[in-house]
């Protein structure tokens, strides 16, 4: 009867440590999980806002350029080619801003900017400073509608990497005591290994 006992005390302690092992397997893989995916929002961070930042940067410098060249009365060879060369610069600048990942509005705005500048481009040509002037404040007002959502696209960045963060926390606090309950069992099932149980058959009476 001991050893039927011993057998099923064996047998509950093994499926619990096999329970506890899957659970273990589990949350490493949520781990590994929710760190790529940490790993990815800050990296969406980088590339597409932080990186984004500078190229709006760069964009509000350049239309601040053109405002300062049309500003000649009249507009000479010389601030038309500025202004030129300041245009030329903002669409190379394009394809990089193009390269990134942007949200419905951001190419909305975008698209808006970029037929601004191609009206200046128009403009430019036709010596109309007054107009250039104006087109580049509107460019300039789009510049800063685009900086604005690379300001609220970062916190929803920042917050959902916090939010994984936090989640491996959890997942690392739960794997500690999991691996407590595994060190206790694994103790519990060498203690009943190294039991002895031993069983005495009754002898028959002596006949003499």
């Amino acid at each position: 009867m001991r050893d039927i006992n011993t057998i099923n005390r064996k047998t509950k302690a093994a499926a619990v440590l096999i329970f506890v092992t899957i659970l273990l397997l589990i949350s490493n893989y949520f781990i590994a999980l929710n760190s790529k995916k940490t790993n990815e929002s800050i990296q969406a961070i980088y590339n597409d806002r932080l990186m984004v930042s500078h190229y709006i940067f760069q964009y509000t410098n350049a239309i601040h350029q053109i405002k300062s060249a049309a500003a000649s009365d009249p507009l000479t060879t010389e601030e038309q080619k500025l202004i030129t060369d300041r245009l030329q610069s903002i669409r190379t600048l394009d394809q990089k801003y193009l390269a990134t990942v942007l949200t419905a509005e951001e190419k909305r705005q975008f698209a808006f900017f970029r037929n601004q500048c191609s009206a200046i481009e128009t403009l430019n040509q036709n010596k109309d400073r007054q107009k250039i002037t104006e087109w580049s404040t509107k460019s300039l007002q789009t510049l800063e509608i685009l900086a604005q959502i690379q300001i609220d696209e970062g916190k929803t960045a920042l917050t959902t990497a916090n939010t994984l963060h936090n989640g491996n926390q959890i997942f690392t606090k739960l794997e500690i005591g999991l691996f407590i309950i595994l060190g206790c069992l694994s103790a519990y099932l060498l203690v009943l290994k190294k039991m002895k149980v031993k069983i005495k058959i009754p002898e028959p009476p002596s006949m003499n």
